[in-house]
């Protein structure tokens, strides 16, 4: 989709510096890629300790595990 938007020149200049060989669409699709990346990530790290996430999912496959286990000794 081409968009038309007013971006800061010096940002723009910055952005290409730290992605050289890539046009400026790439760079710009990159840039935004990466954003929305970061708060999503942002988002999924807010959850840990809400109590709607459980962080620690090791224990969690720990206990599954003994289940299964327990389940196989009673036939």
């Amino acid at each position: 989709m081409r968009t038309t938007i007013a971006i800061d020149e010096k940002l723009v200049a910055e952005l290409m510096r730290v992605e050289p060989g890539v046009s400026r669409s790439e760079a710009m699709r990159k840039a935004v890629e990466e954003y929305v990346r970061k708060r999503r990530l942002d988002g999924f790290m807010d959850l840990a300790g809400s109590g709607l996430s459980d962080m620690k999912w090791q224990v969690a496959e720990q206990q599954e595990l003994r289940k299964l286990k327990g389940h196989g000794r009673k036939r």
